[in-house]
């Protein structure tokens, strides 16, 4: 039957024998509980708070102790093999690639041809200028044949024009004697001047023509002469572009480069191949902008090619910085010639290089060793009274085994110079060292 009770009742509460636990009782479980977790969690944060070197020890690390010494101002720089000495072979004009003599790598000697470019429009044009200039010789020879049979008519025109001035000065004297005589009337003596008159204007006239004649035969002589010698000049500059379409190297060496095929279009000035000698060889090295100014020409170097050390000399200095590529600052490119050099390099592969600035009395130095690297070249843990205590230091220049110290040590420091990777994360902790 469903129960009809009511919810609540004025009557006593069921016996705990009917299955119920009193409410008291679950109150002092759940205490417990709770007293229960706080105490654990305090044990935990007592744990958590022990010193972070609790338990470390340190037996017998190695130790260096800060001095000085004079060292070498190094600036380590990296950089690439480059061709000092190279011929860069260039396009004479525009054209197309006929025929290309010689593959990259390929050993060339002076004057030995390294493309054709074809030449058939600069052949018309030649052809065409020899017409034009064959033309003109033959129209010199002409002029000069007709101006110098010209001349010698003018000539006879000249002197019989002087030989009838001479008979009308004559026959003037002559009237003019019987005019005197009363032989000859005054018309006789006007006729007589009209004759000397007019015979004196053709000898001028004659004389006249002639030199017209020169003039214009030396004008046209010169105007031809001139169209003669551009013509000449234009032949002997295609000869000459003709030949230089056969493309030469001038000193010889092996091709590094070449940027054409055949069939290929070239443009003028279109650089075409790179020839140079292998042992032409130098160091082309990227140096810090915070460096450069204490690089200067003629300082020594050593380039590292490979496993192998070169002895060099700082040639050239460029005059601006670029931005780096390998680095976030701006580097400044520096070439360096070697006193001795490599065999057979590798023109483009990577080298690294150590140039000598100058020397620093009195540095401060410790060995180089593991530590820098594991306290990221800026910390060391110094030993006082057997506790290693963690350092910020600045470090500056190497020199062969010794780096400088910069700050945050002095003469004397006792410095761990071994790894730190095993309690970089501690402030401190004791060292046990062995007897020394």
């Amino acid at each position: 039957m469903p129960n009809t009770s009511p919810i609540f009742q004025d009557g006593p509460a069921p016996h705990a024998s009917q299955g119920r636990k009193p409410a008291t009782t679950w109150f002092i479980i759940l205490g417990t509980v709770v007293v229960l977790g706080i105490a654990a969690l305090g044990i935990s944060s007592l744990v958590s708070a022990k010193p972070q070197n609790a338990g470390a020890f340190i037996k017998n690390p190695s130790v260096a102790t800060v001095e000085k010494k004079t060292i070498r101002d190094i600036v380590s720089v990296s950089g690439v093999l480059e061709l000092s000495k190279k011929e860069i072979i260039t396009s004479p004009g525009d054209g197309v690639v006929d025929t290309v003599y010689v593959q990259e790598g390929d050993q060339v000697k002076p004057g030995q041809a390294i493309l054709q470019i074809g030449i058939s429009d600069l052949q018309s044009q030649l052809e065409s200028k020899e017409l034009s200039l064959e033309k003109l010789n033959r129209q010199i020879e002409q002029s000069t044949v007709t101006y110098n049979f010209g001349r010698k008519q003018r000539a006879i025109e000249i002197d019989a024009a002087k030989r009838a001035v001479d008979d009308a000065q004559r026959e003037l004297d002559k009237v003019k004697t019987l005019k005197d005589k009363n032989l000859a009337s005054d018309q006789d003596l006007l006729t007589a001047q009209q004759k000397l008159q007019s015979a004196q204007d053709g000898l001028v006239k004659a004389q006249i023509a002639q030199d017209q004649a020169e003039a214009t035969y030396q004008l046209d002589m010169k105007n031809s002469l001139a169209d003669k010698g551009i013509l000449e000049k234009d032949i002997q500059d295609l000869k000459d572009k003709i030949a230089a379409y056969t493309v030469r190297t001038s000193r010889g060496g092996t091709v590094y480069s070449l940027s054409v095929e055949a069939g290929g279009t070239v443009n003028n000035y279109k650089e075409l191949a790179v020839v140079a000698n292998p042992a032409d060889s130098r160091a082309a090295l990227d140096v810090p902008e915070t460096r450069i100014g204490s690089i200067t020409k003629g300082l020594p170097v050593t380039v590292y090619v490979g496993e192998n050390a070169f002895p060099a000399t700082v040639e050239t200095i460029a005059p601006s910085a670029t931005s780096s590529s390998s680095s976030s600052g701006s580097v400044v490119r520096v070439t360096a010639v070697f006193k001795t050099k490599p065999e057979k390099p590798t023109i483009g592969s990577s080298v690294s290089a150590e140039i000598v600035a100058g020397t620093i009395q009195d540095a401060l130095v410790l060995p180089r060793g593991p530590y820098l690297s594991s306290g990221n070249y800026s910390t060391v843990y110094v030993i006082s009274n057997g506790i290693a205590k963690k350092q910020t230091v600045k470090f500056g220049v190497a020199d062969g085994s010794y780096i400088q110290v910069m700050s945050g040590l002095n003469e004397g420091d006792r410095v761990i110079i071994s790894d730190y990777r095993d309690f970089i994360h501690l402030d401190s902790f004791p060292v046990e060292e062995g007897s020394r």
